[in-house]
């Protein structure tokens, strides 16, 4: 087989470049022909979309940043993960090891995942507004070089000393949700989110649905209670949760911060992430069953 593997070299403190020259190696030693890409090279790199299969090295973001040329070139992918949460890796039970990665890349069989858009921009685990998308924006304000969740602390505390709830209106397929704000939304495709708090345990990639859970949240306080009764899968009392396939999400009273896959939003109507407050009037469209991605399976 041709395999391309795409690295993102920042991914891990050079782990991901390590991972990159050892799954070249192995897959040469088993008779494949193999190809490898920094990341920066992907829109100018065509020997690599006439692979038969591909492995991606990096975080949950490499990923997310490599989705529009997989939707067009829908070539099967493996994730390497080398990032810090790695909740693609996560959902699909993939090995983050190069020897096991090329293994599955071998004999692994494929399937098809959905892919959903929020404002035309393709992602593959979730998106949230409120609090969570906050410590994400704050994450990217301050991120160093270094990884791991130790450089979560700091945003973390300042979205608790500066809640920043999400002031929205919703609409489900055209239904209004009676929901009010403030309040912190998860709009997700996966189940899996970052410490195992998986706010949509039944997220399906497959069933062509988005997984929505809305809550009512103006403090942090109520925040917190909240994350933890998503991570120990205890009821949030007046919670909405419900499935849909296109939302309508529009801004009201106050600024709303947005984040997609991990990092912070950033499409034509979300400059910066914000999805500003009426007026004017801005909406953003989140839909599902316009796209999939083939991704390698494992082996029987």
């Amino acid at each position: 087989m041709n395999i391309g593997i795409i690295v993102n070299p920042k991914s891990g403190r050079n782990k991901a470049s390590r991972f990159a020259k050892e799954c070249e190696r192995l897959l040469i030693d088993q008779g494949h022909t193999s190809h490898t890409i920094n990341t920066q090279h992907l829109d100018t790199n065509d020997q690599l979309w006439d692979a038969d299969r591909l492995v991606i090295i990096g975080g949950d973001g490499t990923v997310h940043h490599t989705l529009p040329k997989l939707i067009e070139h829908q070539i099967p992918f493996y994730h390497l993960a080398t990032g810090t949460s790695n909740l693609i890796a996560t959902e699909f039970n993939m090995p983050k090891d190069p020897a096991s990665a090329v293994k599955w890349i071998e004999q692994g069989g494929q399937t098809n995942f959905d892919v959903p858009t929020l404002d035309s921009v393709p992602f593959l685990v979730m998106c949230s507004f409120g609090m969570d998308a906050g410590v994400i924006h704050r994450f990217q304000q301050l991120r160093t070089r270094s990884g791991g969740f130790r450089n979560y602390i700091r945003p973390v505390i300042n979205e608790i000393l500066h809640p920043r709830p999400a002031h929205i209106a919703i609409a489900a397929d055209g239904n209004d949700l009676a929901i009010k704000s403030p309040m912190n939304l998860v709009v997700a495709n996966m189940r899996s989110y970052a410490l195992g708090i998986n706010p949509c345990p039944n997220a399906d990639p497959t069933d062509t649905k988005l997984d929505l859970l809305a809550v009512r949240c103006s403090t942090t306080l109520s925040w917190t209670l909240q994350t933890i009764r998503n991570r120990f899968r205890f009821q949030i009392p007046q919670a909405q949760r419900l499935q849909a396939t296109t939302l309508t999400i529009t801004g009201t009273s106050k600024p709303t911060v947005v984040q997609l896959d991990g990092e912070v939003a950033n499409s034509p109507n979300l400059p910066n992430g914000i999805l500003s407050p009426q007026p004017p009037s801005q909406s953003i469209t989140i839909q599902i069953g316009q796209h999939q991605v083939p991704i390698i399976t494992a082996p029987a």
